[in-house]
């Protein structure tokens, strides 16, 4: 029989409500320092594919330009069917085939080389197309060649001047809904920088956080980059 002088207790303690505390302050400084961090390269992430979207897309119009004598994709109308900008980057980003008589509302795609997506991110919408083509010029006021909305409209890439500065494709934001308006899952798909209202209403500053950012444009030499707002060089009207 072992005497009690054998006998050893082991006492478990808990933590008390200071350590506890303790632990719960050092979880929440470091929630603190890496959920930011997160967030930026998440949004990093978001803004390397919508640049990289868009020289994709300059690529395939610009490529169309070249097999058309200069002119480019149409701008506007015909906006159901091809030769319409976004139906042709579409078509082309998914191998070229042959989607002539489709319903446009099956050739757009969710998370396709039309769709940014910070802008995804921040709208409730399952978007398919975020972008808009540079119409300036084209938009059937006073001295205009062209008129996008009345009619097919084909700009000259090859007679642009300062292709490094002006945009051929931008971020673009939701538009208010209406019969001859997009649908909602789509942005504007044109704007002409010359008009206020375009410019307050359809460009889409969907980087650099929740806040009014920046927007992204790719040059008509291809170069993609973002903006806080619209150039001088963007009030150039195009041919």
């Amino acid at each position: 029989m072992l005497s009690s002088s054998h006998i050893h207790y082991t006492v478990r303690r808990g933590f008390t409500l200071i350590e506890v505390l303790v632990v719960i302050a050092i979880i929440a400084v470091l929630l603190g320092v890496l959920l930011p961090v997160l967030a930026g390269a998440r949004d990093a992430g978001r803004s390397a594919v919508c640049l990289s979207n868009l020289r994709q897309a300059h690529l395939i119009c610009s490529q169309y330009a070249d097999t058309y004598d200069g002119f480019g994709p149409a701008i506007g109308q015909p906006y159901g069917s091809a030769p319409n900008w976004a139906l042709v980057v579409q078509t082309e980003a998914k191998g070229g085939a042959d989607r002539a008589g489709s319903n446009p509302g099956e050739i757009y795609e969710e998370d396709s080389v039309l769709v940014c997506p910070a802008c995804q991110a921040q709208t409730s919408e399952r978007m398919r197309r975020t972008y808009a083509m540079n119409a300036t010029g084209l938009a059937g006021l006073d001295g205009d060649r062209g008129d996008y909305d009345a009619r097919p409209t084909f700009m000259r890439f090859d007679f642009v001047e300062l292709p490094s500065e002006m945009p051929l494709l931008v971020d673009s934001a939701p538009t208010p809904r209406g019969p001859d308006l997009p649908p909602a899952t789509r942005t504007a798909s044109v704007i002409d920088f010359r008009q206020t209202d375009h410019v307050a209403q359809r460009l889409g500053f969907w980087h650099g956080g929740r806040a009014r950012g920046r927007c992204h444009a790719v040059m008509f030499d291809g170069s993609a980059r973002a903006f806080e707002g619209v150039e001088d060089a963007w009030l150039g009207t195009l041919r």
